[in-house]
């Protein structure tokens, strides 16, 4: 470790000798607007405006390093905004207006080997969709179907020779999960005249750690993992002696815990003619009565046919849980099946995405067209519509059933 740090050390003097190259930025600003069919009360709005505006600068550091910021600022006009306030690690229950998205480092230490530190977005994953390798990641779920993968601070160390890479990465404080808003359409509970609303949440200052190995040999890759920690996906734990009378009828007050995990996994992708195969299995243990333990698989396939693309990923959890799936948000809706077809053409793409929970029969089917107006602007149409059982995790979103519209400007 005094080696490693002395040669980092002597990397960032050199570093700072050099001239950095000239600064490339990017970003974009987009209007979006959403269109609701139906209220879970009468405090859902019939519909939300959304506009965001992205900044994103990169710049190289000597020969090969590169450091990496960007800044997003948002408006809601829903209650999934919270107030203007510092929240570097995105820890708080709503999403501040102002956001550092990243802030790191990217340096080569030798040949084959690379540091990168600061605050940036950490992907595992083989399977599309759902992985057991990136399933304990944080993410924004203010928005529910757009899946948001939260950014972490951290290090990570990366290594290579010929086949067979390996990386290092730890991170503190833990970013937990963001719910969505807890009295609305996007956390309803199937009980007439009862909703959920905010209690306490102290997610913990610890992190994780985690480590794997990949090797790729002819059509194959293959790859290990490890990981033991904070797990940044609550469980939540209902006050029932604390119930109160709203407008609405009654409010549980709903706090949010925090338990440590760990697990380790495997992973392998094949390339066998015109499709990709992959597949992985994840085994995690927790001491907690109701997380207990988990036997994660999962089972992809991907194929290009001409300017589309077709992918399926199949996901199972082969161990009971205490409690209901529902209430772990990274495994609601296992067993399950996500499919996606993907078709590109002249004027812009069309998408679409099924997901399909087995328990109780329901899902979510997303559409989306783009259409590259130019180089620089484009329009977005599409639609999120959960359907069926209220027991499901997805067809309890069955209020949240939404049109939408966005505007970007790319640049």
């Amino acid at each position: 470790m005094k080696r490693l740090t002395s040669r980092l050390g002597a990397a960032l003097l050199v570093l700072a000798a050099e001239p950095a190259a000239a600064q490339h930025y990017s970003g974009y600003a987009e209007a979006r607007s959403y269109g609701y069919f139906a209220k879970a009360n009468e405090r859902d709005p019939a519909a939300i405006a959304w506009g965001t505006i992205l900044v994103k600068g990169e710049a190289a550091l000597g020969a090969r390093g590169r450091f990496v910021s960007s800044l997003r600022l948002e408006g809601i006009s829903s209650d999934e905004a919270g107030p203007l306030e510092f929240d570097p690690a995105d820890r708080a229950l709503r999403r501040t207006p102002l956001t550092l998205r990243e802030l790191y480092v990217r340096l080569p230490l030798r040949s084959g080997l690379d540091l990168q530190a600061g605050r940036f977005e950490l992907g595992w994953g083989k399977t599309d969709g759902y992985s057991p390798a990136d399933a304990f990641l944080p993410r924004d779920l203010s928005d529910p179907f757009a899946d948001e993968k939260l950014p972490l601070w951290g290090a990570r160390l990366q290594g290579q020779r010929a086949g067979l890479r390996w990386e290092l990465y730890a991170t503190a404080p833990a970013t937990p999960w963001r719910m969505p808003v807890l009295e609305g359409r996007y956390a309803p509970v199937p009980i007439a005249r009862v909703i959920l609303v905010d209690g306490t949440s102290n997610p913990p200052h610890a992190g994780f750690a985690a480590g794997r190995l990949l090797l790729t040999h002819g059509d194959w890759d293959l790859g290990l993992w490890a990981r033991g920690g904070e797990r940044p996906a609550p469980l939540l734990a209902f006050r029932r002696d604390q119930v109160y009378p709203v407008d609405v009828g009654y409010a549980v007050p709903t706090d949010r815990r925090y338990v440590r995990e760990s697990g380790a996994g495997f992973e392998v992708a094949k390339v066998q003619g015109a499709w990709v195969l992959r597949g992985e299995l994840g085994a995690l243990y927790s001491g907690d009565a109701e997380l207990g333990s988990a036997l994660l698989v999962t089972a992809g396939l991907e194929r290009g046919v001409g300017n589309a693309i077709f992918i399926a990923t199949l996901a199972v959890n082969l161990r009971d849980t205490p409690i209901d799936p529902a209430l772990l948000f990274d495994r609601a809706f296992l067993p399950g099946l996500i499919a996606a077809w993907t078709q590109s053409a002249s004027w812009g793409s069309v998408k679409l995405a099924w997901t399909g929970a087995f328990k109780h029969g329901d899902g979510l089917l997303k559409i989306d067209v783009v259409d590259h107006l130019n180089d620089r602007w484009s329009l977005n149409a599409g639609g999120d519509l959960p359907y069926g059982s209220e027991l499901g995790p997805l067809g309890v979103l069955g209020d949240a059933r939404r049109a939408r519209l966005a505007l970007r400007r790319s640049w």
